[in-house]
């Protein structure tokens, strides 16, 4: 049986109803919530919680988590 972690986050998170939505829908329910990010590319970050926002066409079509290396 394969044994996946799922972050905290994403379980029961209005972080996931970003998925498929408008970058611009993204990013105000990140600032509703008061949750800073950083913009840049085809991604949003999300540092608090070591979580990417994929874009692609302007919709959110992944939410990848990353490990912060110094």
């Amino acid at each position: 049986m394969h044994n996946s972690t799922i972050h905290p986050i994403l379980q029961n998170s209005f972080i996931n109803n970003c998925l498929g939505y408008s970058r611009q829908h993204c990013l105000q329910l990140l600032s509703d919530h008061r949750i800073s990010n950083v913009a840049f590319a085809h991604w949003l970050a999300i540092p608090s919680q070591k979580l990417l926002l994929v874009f692609r066409n302007q919709r959110c079509v992944a939410i990848d988590y990353y490990i912060k290396t110094d």
